[in-house]
């Protein structure tokens, strides 16, 4: 256990650190913005096409990793859509935002600076497998839940094509594609090159956390209890659970991988998700309330699961 408090403190530290610079005014939203951009356009792809130029992602089973994250939360996305009508505050359209909540954990700037620093460096692939089309895939979910709700008309195609063009246009993803290309010819890079990019991505998980520290400055416990407390059960108790059976014993995965897909289960909800609520004007309360609250819950709830986890 102390090895684990060893792990999280410094990570949560960092967290505290950069919501203290926020409140005490140290670091303005342009700050706050500029940094977050930093880590998702340079710093973390740096970091992953390093790893993946030295990987083969063949031996990572993208597919079953994949069945057992996202089988995992789909079963919270659906078990929250079905629930929702009975909770006002996440009813509106159709359940879609208490969905999102419920399933989409803050993986960039939490997720893989957590895992690497615990498990260390042979984590980054499986993280960054499930990263990769994190967004795109429940931001069409949950889209086409809201929009199918509401009775507007909206072409699949497109947003198939939306899709597309999104996971075209992420970083991380284009980080993983590039990096395994130029793995695969197997040219190597400059020392310089390569060292250039080492830097940069060391930067990354630090970067990463007291960024989110900044960002969570901005959000309140101001939600409707009953909204809010459906989220952080949905989202921190049930898909870890359900992730674990998937992983361990539904997929089989390699130990490391099934403890990644663990943790990652485990993270709070993801700004994503705020940005989701906002974008239609409802249920921004419970959902700003329960991304606030969660990061607290997991500097307790992480140490017990990276606990029952294990060594790997």
């Amino acid at each position: 256990m102390q090895a684990i408090f060893e792990t999280v403190i410094p990570v949560f530290f960092l967290i505290a650190l950069g919501f203290a610079a926020a409140k005490l005014k140290l670091i303005d939203e342009a700050g706050t913005t500029g940094l977050s951009r930093f880590v998702f356009l340079f710093a973390i792809p740096a970091f992953l096409f390093r790893t993946s130029m030295q990987a083969d992602i063949t031996s990572s089973a993208p597919w079953a990793l994949w069945g057992a994250y996202y089988g995992s939360a789909a079963i919270v996305w659906i078990t929250a859509i079905i629930i929702s009508p009975g909770i006002n505050s996440l009813s509106p359209y159709g359940g879609s935002i208490a969905a999102i909540s419920s399933s989409f954990g803050n993986l960039v700037l939490l997720g893989i600076p957590l895992s690497i620093a615990h498990y260390g460096p042979d984590a980054a692939l499986p993280a960054a497998l499930i990263v990769a089309i994190h967004a795109p895939v429940q931001w069409f979910f949950a889209t086409l839940r809201a929009e199918y709700s509401s009775s507007k008309s909206t072409s699949t195609t497109k947003m198939f094509g939306e899709l597309i063009m999104n996971l075209a246009a992420n970083p991380i993803v284009m980080a993983l594609v590039l990096g395994s290309a130029w793995g695969f010819t197997g040219l190597g890079l400059h020392p310089v090159i390569d060292k250039s990019i080492s830097f940069l991505g060391r930067a990354g998980g630090p970067a990463a956390l007291f960024a989110l520290g900044l960002s969570l400055a901005s959000y309140g416990l101001k939600g409707n209890i009953r909204g809010l407390t459906m989220i952080l059960l949905l989202k921190m108790l049930c898909f870890p659970i359900i992730a674990a059976i998937m992983a361990f014993w539904v997929f089989n995965l390699p130990p490391l991988t099934a403890s990644v897909v663990v943790l990652f289960a485990s993270m709070p909800p993801g700004a994503n998700a705020f940005l989701f609520a906002s974008r239609y004007k409802a249920a921004i309360a419970p959902v700003s309330g329960a991304i606030a609250l969660g990061v607290l819950i997991a500097l307790f709830s992480v140490s017990v699961i990276l606990w029952m986890l294990g060594p790997v």
